[in-house]
């Protein structure tokens, strides 16, 4: 159960209860959000969480449908694809500074994390290691040490929501990336660092537009089966009228 809001800043806090929420895929792609229910869940009135998921519609994280309510937004693959575009040579910049700034304790808060992915990658645990990565991130963003920076990686995950891709057949490989970067960042070695973040991020965009690949082809195939169903009814009904001929 989460903890009453502050009467002061409601919004603002319900606000960043539902990005956390979000960001923990507690919302799948396309699922329809109970405001009645968040609201009692914060303990808060409904106003404060419907002003919250106004500014939210605003970047896309949620849509509305007169009559229906709100429901989570879904990524598209190719928007997907686009954003690890930008993110992967923000976050390579990122890693470089953060690599000659970073302190003993941040390490070790990444060093925790990692645990966190060690035991969801064994697990094969998507959604735990996802948390985990979201929170990772965050922590380098933090020690970059530019805020312009920090403040444009912080809007592309805050932009970043649910998409249907699936990430299992690559998670080792994820996971060693932020061991290989972490290594890095102990050594102070910046052009280390960047290069292994520009390559963990195109892990992800290789299997992103893997998947576009395959969902190109599967719709394709659905196309050609149409196509093959409405030959096989117009060949149906020109043999129905050859018999009453």
């Amino acid at each position: 159960m989460a903890k009453k809001l502050s009467r002061l800043t409601l919004k603002k806090q319900a606000e960043k209860a539902l990005r956390e929420m979000i960001a923990s895929y507690r919302f799948t792609p396309g699922k329809w959000i109970n405001v009645e229910n968040l609201s009692k869940e914060l303990n808060v009135s409904r106003t404060p969480v419907w002003q919250a998921l106004k500014d939210l519609k605003k970047e896309g994280l949620v849509t509305h449908t007169h009559g229906k309510g709100i429901r989570m937004s879904q990524m598209t693959l190719e928007m997907a694809d686009e954003l690890y575009t930008v993110r992967g040579l923000l976050e390579g910049l990122a890693a470089g500074l953060a690599s000659e700034k970073i302190t003993n304790g941040t390490l070790r808060r990444l060093e925790s994390t990692l645990k966190k992915q060690e035991q969801a990658v064994k697990q094969r645990d998507v959604m735990e290691y996802s948390d985990s990565d979201f929170a990772f991130h965050g922590i380098l963003y933090e020690s970059c040490g530019n805020w312009l920076l920090k403040e444009l990686l912080d809007n592309i995950k805050r932009r970043s929501r649910p998409f249907l891709c699936d990430i299992s057949p690559i998670l080792e490989e994820l996971y060693q990336d932020h061991r290989d970067v972490i290594e890095a960042f102990k050594r102070k070695d910046a052009p280390a660092a960047e290069m292994i973040m520009k390559t963990h991020n195109k892990r992800m965009q290789d299997q992103i537009q893997w998947a576009l690949k395959t969902e190109v082809r599967g719709q394709r195939s659905e196309d050609r089966g149409r196509r093959s169903e409405d030959g096989g009814q117009k060949s149906d009904d020109r043999g129905r009228k050859t018999e009453v001929r």
